[in-house]
């Protein structure tokens, strides 16, 4: 039998697997680039949208305590702002020599949504800016073997977040996460008085407990705990909820103030007491400041940190102090944070008030044990407390005002949420 053309037919098929090995080489190095590429252009389409959003909220007044997706003032800037974000990004993408509109239904373009997430026990507000991205890949030598064409299609979504208060905007926050043990851990309510708390809520990472007959009202807010609930004789309403997660330290962290600044004033505590005029600025405090009975303690803009000491208030103190508004800058005064004391600063707090007590502004004690004692007077508390342990309660009823405004926020943030 004649084996001549045998070699041809080897050499042709020879010929087929190396085109299938330069296409698989050149024709798919070509697909991987593309596709990052696509994938880069989709990621700054969806980044500069957000940025946008971010930019109207903070223009706007658009924040976490008065987000609204569906009715109202608020929900129509959030609607111009994604308005804004999605032009925004489609003109990104033309920069980037990428043609899409506001239409992803052919997976090339932007869109949109408002959304609110509370699957964690924390409510997550955000606007989220999807860029979809399909890129077509010419080929050299893959359309021989394949008939299809190449094509990559990429996502990306910026997430923007509203300014927001620490600790998910809870009023009274107690950080430590132990359960119950004597009268020691986590949030306590004591005494045979009345608690009022209206917006933000309570929230202990840990325990939660009743001591005494307090009753505890809490409005515009929840009242949750993710350790165990000693309810005791207390009556709460609404009643407290289990959740599963913790508030979490990057929600409560927050650098030390500049006290090395030419404006800052660096002295003992008590030279905080019976000033002449109120105190106005940053004030970093050595030594513990105790305010006793015939003793005042004024301030208006100011923000007081403590270094390395507690602080007790005696009931029968003047005492008035109010954070800085933002504007116009109070630098090195922290806007919206009236006491601040550092978490390697495990010194006690002890506030009680009377009738013609006033605070206003976050009280911010990571390491600390707070205790704040009703001082009957409507008006005393117009503040967020956040604290390794915190006591509320006593003989006098308390009023817990939280109004986000008054308290320390950070501003509108965006991220590459995918």
């Amino acid at each position: 039998m004649s084996q001549r053309g045998q070699v041809l037919v080897l050499v042709v098929l020879a010929i087929v697997v190396l085109l299938g090995f330069t296409a698989i080489a050149i024709d798919g190095s070509m697909v991987y680039s593309d596709r990052r590429f696509a994938q880069n252009a989709s990621d700054a389409s969806a980044l500069a949208g957000a940025a946008e959003a971010a930019l109207y909220f903070e223009n706007n007044g658009v924040k976490y305590w008065n987000w609204n997706c569906s009715s109202g003032a608020i929900a129509a800037s959030i609607s111009q702002a994604a308005i804004s974000a999605r032009q925004v990004a489609v003109s990104r993408a033309a920069d980037n020599g990428i043609t899409f509109d506001q239409d992803i239904t052919d997976k090339n373009g932007v869109n949109t949504q408002c959304g609110e997430d509370n699957t964690s026990g924390h409510v997550d507000k955000y606007l989220d800016i999807r860029s979809l991205v399909t890129f077509e890949t010419p080929t050299s030598f893959a359309h021989f073997i394949f008939g299809g064409p190449l094509r990559n299609t990429v996502e990306a979504v910026g997430r923007v977040r509203p300014r927001h208060n620490l600790a998910f905007g809870y009023a009274i926050v107690a950080l430590n996460q132990a359960n119950c043990q004597g009268q020691q851990n986590g949030a306590t309510f004591h005494g045979n008085s009345e608690v009022h708390v209206d917006g933000g809520g309570v929230f202990t990472n840990g325990c939660l407990r009743g001591n005494g007959h307090p009753d505890i009202f809490v409005v515009n807010g929840s009242t949750s705990y993710v350790g165990e609930l000693s309810a005791g004789n207390a009556n709460w309403d609404p009643e407290p909820q289990y959740v599963s997660t913790i508030i979490p330290p990057e929600t409560y962290y927050l650098p030390a103030p500049n006290c090395s600044h030419p404006d800052a004033h660096n002295l003992n505590a008590g030279a905080l007491l019976n000033t002449e005029e109120p105190l106005h600025g940053l004030y970093c405090v050595s030594g513990s400041l105790h305010v006793n009975g015939n003793d005042s303690l004024i301030g208006t803009g100011v923000t007081i940190y403590m270094l390395n000491g507690g602080i007790t208030i005696n009931g029968n103190a003047e005492v008035n102090i109010t954070a800085p508004h933002p504007s116009p800058d109070p630098s090195p005064a922290i806007p919206g944070l009236v006491i601040y004391v550092p978490v390697n600063n495990t010194n006690d707090i002890q506030i009680n008030g009377n009738s013609e007590s006033y605070f206003e502004g976050t009280i911010l004690a990571p390491g600390s044990n707070i205790d704040m004692l009703g001082t009957g007077e409507v008006d005393a508390f117009h503040t967020q407390v956040i604290g390794w342990n915190v006591e509320v309660g006593g003989n006098a009823d308390t009023f817990v005002l939280y109004n986000g405004d008054e308290q320390y926020s950070e501003p509108s943030a965006i991220e590459l949420h995918q």
